[in-house]
């Protein structure tokens, strides 16, 4: 390695938390790359609510430059079947309680987005008990981690994914890395407008190929969404409803959604019902 590069890789581990952050030559292009680009101002607009959110749910709070590996940190990202922030798929979206129909998507809100998206990265890491395998999971899905892993034979090492293509979406493994070594030295630059979709806006939504959650389960069906129009909503807790989730969905605080039912902790259970206030 070059003298850079050392400096670069001694660097890394020193920031080295949860997440592990290895040295490898295509961090030079990437991080150079990177350096010079200016990135939408979303992040800025956010980046206490979702540092909230991360500190809530104990998660490392590298993952708040995430969304940068999957979106480039715009809001009106759009690629396949995955929209929004932290391009979320469809299907996981509606898993998670957000609406994806012809008339709305949630997946435009970066603030309903950011609680499903880290809900799930959440649920990841408790199959995977691993941060990595829970990021590639995300960016590209459980079935397609399980088929690297299968294809590689034995536990491979983080680059391996990178060198041996062994995913749709490994440049996600440079780019995270890259964002959080500047990100730590106040080296990103934000100052490119990002335009963010309206939630309710008619659009068309691609029906999508199926997908797994972190339970191994095939999701099918997606969450009705219920009226918001009175004052008063009631919620009946199903499988697979968290209390993050649940406020998401109808845009209230957890906080508020714990007062108005005198929960002591963020712990419901299903057949439970919730008031929610309009």
């Amino acid at each position: 390695m070059s003298s850079g590069s050392d400096s670069l890789a001694r660097e890394l581990k020193s920031l080295e938390k949860d997440i592990p952050l290895p040295y490898h030559d295509a961090l030079d292009k990437t991080v150079k790359q990177l350096s010079g680009k200016s990135l939408p101002t979303t992040f800025t607009k956010y980046e206490a609510f979702i540092d909230t959110a991360l500190v809530q749910r104990g998660m490392p709070l590298e993952l708040r430059f995430l969304p940068y590996a999957l979106s480039g940190m715009k809001a009106n990202f759009s690629y396949g079947d995955r929209r929004g922030y932290w391009a979320l798929p469809s299907l996981v979206a509606m898993h998670y309680g957000l609406a994806v129909d012809e008339n709305r998507d949630e997946r435009w809100s970066v603030e309903a987005s950011t609680l499903v998206a880290l809900d799930y990265l959440n649920d990841l890491h408790d199959k995977y008990n691993d941060w990595w395998y829970s990021i590639l999971a995300f960016a590209n899905s459980p079935t397609s981690l399980s088929h690297a892993l299968i294809h590689h034979g034995d536990e491979p090492a983080l680059w391996d994914f990178y060198e041996q293509d062994l995913m749709p979406d490994i440049k996600v493994i440079p780019d995270f890395i890259a964002c959080v070594y500047l990100g730590s030295q106040g080296r990103l630059k934000f100052s490119a407008k990002d335009t963010e979709p309206s939630v309710g806006k008619p659009k068309k939504v691609s029906a999508p190929e199926l997908v797994e959650g972190p339970d191994k389960k095939t999701i099918t069906e997606p969450k009705k969404v219920p009226s918001t129009g009175s004052v008063t909503t009631k919620h009946k807790v199903k499988k697979g409803d968290t209390l993050s989730g649940i406020a998401a969905k109808y845009h209230v605080s957890v906080a508020n959604l714990k007062k108005w039912n005198n929960l002591k902790s963020d712990k419901i259970q299903i057949g439970q019902t919730l008031i929610i206030k309009k």
